[in-house]
């Protein structure tokens, strides 16, 4: 895979938080894991927007079961109204 340098800006609170989780592996590995979590979460997010305008959102009563079965679906939720 080819690796690429960049320059970015960066909060800097951000940042000494990312240095410090990111330990021994180094901030560019860490920096580069985030990335390809995000834009899972990205690919994920328009894949559930096309699956809404095909069929539809996922009615409050369902919601409400499934958190109901799944705990941690409470704490957060995209599509809660």
């Amino acid at each position: 895979m080819a690796v690429e340098k960049v320059s970015l800006t960066l909060d800097g609170e951000l940042l000494r938080q990312a240095r410090e989780a990111a330990g021994r592996r180094g901030l560019s590995g860490f920096v580069n894991d985030a990335l390809r979590i995000k834009l899972q979460h990205e690919r994920l997010r328009r894949l559930l927007d096309e699956m809404d305008l095909e069929f539809g959102a996922i009615p409050q009563q369902e919601l409400q079961r499934a958190r109901k079965v799944w705990p941690a679906a409470k704490k957060k939720t995209r599509r809660a109204a």
